[in-house]
């Protein structure tokens, strides 16, 4: 993502090691990072975190969001608390940070990031949004995105020429071994889908799983029209003439290319899709798909989700979009 490997001028983030004078009587900025967040933060990998300080003003401090301690943190109420990693508090001054589904934006949001955003319920309004705005900026994200071949996770070399037509691309996740299922259908239920309505490319997540991959393997012996691909992501989409995902960050990229997406799964960009609920909705979408986001306004839903929702650390008036934001 851009930010990744920062090296510009930082902000000493401070590695939590116990209860400071700033932390038990003043005000500080705490980050709480779960999982390896805290060894890449403190390592300097994103300038998300260093820049947010150095427009806060507050000493930062970074703590395993594991221990003990950033639970005694988020309980005291007084302190600027943004949470990364697999923890989802809510309360007064608890952020939740996270990259967003391109490079160079960043999630700080109140309820959580990606199918846990506020986005979820918020109202997305076309007529609300300037077209001139709206416009300028997605000629500047589509070109640099799709020129480039960028996507959250490296991609093969873009196909000169392009990729043969399907009907459907596929774009699976690890997301049934969830604890909480947030999918309302599953992988091999929108392939079989999918392959009914036509040829279908199907590519698997990074981290796929074997189990997954073993049962798609068996799956495609099966249904001679469903291609395993590991073709860029934008080719794929751009090959094809509907998105089927759970709530992928590949399925908001497909609106980069304005194709139509069906999500399978709760997904805070559902505005700009059809959302199945079953496998017969699935089914009727990937009919009408095509004709019932026709005209859909996807200039204005790049500027209302990533240009308004999102912070980008890299551009000019990103310190006084964070502190209006978080009330400082």
């Amino acid at each position: 993502m851009r930010g990744a490997d920062y090296h510009g001028p930082m902000t000493t983030l401070i590695p939590f090691d116990g209860m400071t004078p700033d932390l038990k009587s003043g005000r500080a900025l705490v980050i709480h990072a779960g999982e390896t967040w805290y060894d890449a933060i403190l390592a300097g990998r994103f300038d998300f975190f260093p820049k947010m300080a150095e427009a806060i003003s507050l000493p930062a401090y970074v703590v395993r969001a594991e221990r003990g301690a950033s639970g005694r943190i988020l309980g005291m109420g007084r302190h600027l608390n943004v949470v990364i990693g697999p923890r989802t508090p809510i309360g007064p001054g608890i952020w939740h940070a996270h990259p967003g589904y391109l490079r160079g934006f960043w999630y700080l949001d109140p309820m959580g990031v990606n199918m846990q955003s506020s986005l979820v319920e918020a109202l997305f309004d076309p007529a609300a949004i300037d077209p001139e705005k709206a416009r300028w900026f997605w000629n500047g994200v589509t070109g640099w995105h799709l020129k480039r071949n960028l996507s959250k996770f490296p991609q093969a070399e873009r196909v000169e020429g392009g990729l043969p037509p399907a009907k459907t691309v596929v774009f699976l996740q690890e997301i049934e071994r969830f604890s909480r299922p947030v999918h309302w259908v599953d992988s091999l239920t929108m392939l079989r889908a999918a392959t009914a309505s036509g040829q279908t490319y199907v590519k698997f997540h990074p981290a796929q799983g074997a189990a997954m991959r073993d049962a798609v393997l068996a799956l495609a012996q099966d249904l001679p029209q469903l291609e395993i691909s590991t073709a860029s992501v934008h080719d794929l989409v751009a090959a094809c003439e509907v998105v089927v995902t759970q709530n992928s960050a590949a399925g908001f990229e497909a609106l980069l290319q304005k194709k139509p997406v069906i999500t399978c799964a709760r997904s805070d960009y559902h505005h700009a899709t059809l959302q199945a609920r079953s496998a017969a909705d699935l089914a009727d979408a990937l009919q009408t798909a095509a004709d019932q986001l026709r005209g859909f306004a996807y200039d204005r839903f790049l500027y209302w989700f990533l240009g308004q929702h999102l912070l980008e650390p890299g551009k000019e008036g990103f310190a006084e979009r964070l502190r209006a934001r978080v009330g400082v």
